[in-house]
């Protein structure tokens, strides 16, 4: 009996924890509905364009813009879950130590969600009143756009744990394979030129730039999927 009811909570638990990295799967398709068919924001708006061509966005997308922010905040919340899911397989590889590196992965990952919901929540105080003076309108998109592109720092301190987790592995059958490992810190890499968007309106380090945004926007998406399709072998694994 008491097998019974142990093989029935390892089963539930696999379950919750597949049904966490599937909302980690919808987090990046979600949030580019609703960058792109929604608000328009896809391909991001040119770091030079005037005040009156941005005005003319919010005023002219006003719906799509807002609707597209919920979107956008959406996904930030099922990025928690899947950090989770992440955390659950990590505290496997850190079994008999202080888990660390998990607790440092869960607590960056859920912070990133703000990293979601604050630029969409500038975007739509952008469209809460787009007959505004354009210049206001141009302040509040500039400060999305960066408050979205630019932020790398969490990012860093999440995929390095993920990656020194992994490498430090020494459990008999490892919880993840060691390539993922240095996946995550290849990521980090691709993630650091966000950071100098600050400095530049054009170019490759703009924030409509290949460095600044089309690498890491693409690294971005990859890592969800990467990240998933392993998480859920691990979970499997566990529960066999």
């Amino acid at each position: 009996m008491d097998r019974a009811r142990g093989a029935e909570r390892d089963y539930v638990n696999t379950r919750h924890q597949i049904l966490c990295v599937w909302s980690g799967v919808l987090c990046p398709i979600v949030m580019f509905t609703g960058l792109w068919p929604m608000a328009g924001f896809f391909p991001p708006h040119h770091p030079t364009a005037s005040a009156a061509d941005i005005a003319a966005i919010y005023q002219q997308g006003t719906s799509g813009i807002r609707l597209g922010m919920i979107f956008i905040m959406l996904a930030g919340a099922l990025n928690v879950p899947f950090v989770a899911a992440i955390a659950a397989q990590m505290l496997r590889i850190e079994s008999g130590r202080t888990p660390v590196l998990s607790m440092t992965q869960l607590g960056a990952g859920a912070a990133g969600a703000l990293l979601f919901i604050i630029p969409a929540l500038i975007w739509t105080a952008a469209a809460f009143r787009p007959d505004r003076p354009a210049d206001i309108t141009l302040a509040l998109n500039d400060i999305g756009w960066i408050s979205f592109v630019m932020p790398f720092t969490l990012a860093v301190v999440q995929n390095c744990a993920i990656g020194l987790a992994i490498v430090s592995d020494r459990n008999a059958q490892p919880v993840f394979p060691r390539w993922l490992g240095f996946f995550n810190f290849w990521v980090v890499l691709l993630f650091l030129p966000g950071g100098l968007l600050t400095f530049f309106k054009t170019g490759p380090f703009a924030w409509n730039g290949l460095l600044a945004f089309w690498v890491p926007a693409t690294v971005f998406g990859a890592w969800y999927f990467v990240m998933a399709a392993f998480v859920i072998k691990a979970a499997r694994q566990q529960a066999a």
